[in-house]
């Protein structure tokens, strides 16, 4: 770098000696000498047979100074022109976590009409807050899933979108929106900056209490991030961003994985709390410090002990564990989420300092 400003500089002070506007056009004349030799100022060399008569004018010395010199003026020689060549293309600069997208994975199992009401009541200032510290992020991808394939009793999501894993665009059954939500602002099935950030929430994470009993939680959280439901044309295109951190917020009451005592696969998801953990960094293309995991569950030791091994949520508990400072958990029996997600923000402002922007 300093090279190139170096040659820029010695190609300006050239130029200005030769085009024609130096010193003696100023109207300033400097002191004449009889014993220096001249100094051209268009040819850069020196002329013996010469002498100064004042600061150069742009112009060589006149002629008639010099009777063996029959040279006519031809004028100012043109400026001195570097070619540098093309300025290297660096592309757009990516200097920080500047995009989250939140993936929210929500049991739509009969016992979760409260946990669901409590949700929805604390998105507005748990999105607020985040907004309010976040303050270099620009863009928010925000997506809603079940524990369910949307099929179960009474079936929500168009046909083609109901499948395991696939964004929440439309509710139906027992307490929830029973609307249509989506597709949102920008046509895609996840909501973002430009939709109502809460109005659109709230329609979306109503998603009522008819899903099936036998939750699939995590291997629904798996489906979401997954290249085939976030290809072109699939249910999830466009919301997964390799410039964005991902936020995981998984919302149960209920175990999954190992030991569920609902019973093996396909009664429970496959898999365990490192796999799980595996496919969301290998969605971060193997990068763990750009995702974070929320969880609200059960789990010994919390603030909601499980009563029973059917609300155990241990596995899902030490899933979050393992992003280290980018895992949070709390308490989902709890009567507020207010608190829990204030401390959850301060979580993601790390996850968001630890973020390492992709190439």
């Amino acid at each position: 770098m300093r090279t190139w400003t170096s040659l820029l500089i010695l190609g300006a002070l050239l130029a200005c000696d030769s085009d024609g506007t130096a010193s003696g056009e100023s109207g300033i004349d400097a002191p004449t000498s009889s014993s220096d030799p001249a100094v051209s100022t268009t040819s850069g060399e020196p002329d013996a047979s010469s002498t100064s008569t004042g600061a150069s004018t742009g112009a060589s010395t006149d002629p008639t100074n010099d009777p063996t010199d029959d040279s006519e003026d031809d004028g100012p020689e043109p400026p001195v022109n570097f070619d540098f060549g093309a300025v290297p293309d660096f592309g757009e600069f990516n200097d920080g976590c500047n995009a989250v997208d939140f993936l929210f994975v929500i049991d739509n199992s009969g016992s979760m009409f409260s946990a669901q009401n409590n949700l929805i009541a604390n998105f507005p200032a748990f999105i607020d807050g985040i907004q309010a510290t976040l303050t270099d992020v620009e863009s928010y991808h925000v997506g809603v899933i079940t524990t369910d394939d949307h099929n179960s009793f009474t079936p929500s999501n168009p046909p083609e979108c109901r499948q395991l894993g696939a964004l929440v665009t439309s509710t139906a059954g027992f307490d929830s929106s029973n609307a249509v939500c989506g597709p949102y602002t920008e046509g895609f099935n996840f909501i973002t900056e430009q939709d109502d950030l809460s109005t659109s929430f709230e329609c979306a994470a109503q998603v009522g209490t008819s899903g099936a009993g036998f939750e699939l939680t995590m291997n629904a959280m798996e489906a979401a991030i997954s290249d085939d439901l976030n290809a072109e044309g699939a249910c999830n295109e466009g919301f997964i961003r390799d410039e964005a951190l991902l936020v995981v917020v998984v919302i149960t009451d209920e175990s999954d994985g190992p030991g569920d005592s609902e019973g093996p696969p396909p009664a429970s998801s496959t898999g365990d709390s490192m796999s799980w953990y595996e496919s969301v960094v290998a969605a971060k293309n193997d990068t763990p410090e750009n995702a974070a995991a929320l969880v609200l569950t059960n789990y010994d030791g919390g603030p909601c002990p499980p009563t029973a091994t059917w609300e155990d949520g241990v596995n899902i508990v030490d899933f979050a564990e393992l992003f280290g400072e980018n895992g949070f958990t709390a308490g989902i029996c709890q009567p507020d989420y207010g608190p829990a997600f204030a401390n959850a923000t301060a979580v993601i402002e790390q996850a968001c300092e630890n973020f390492i922007p992709p190439g």
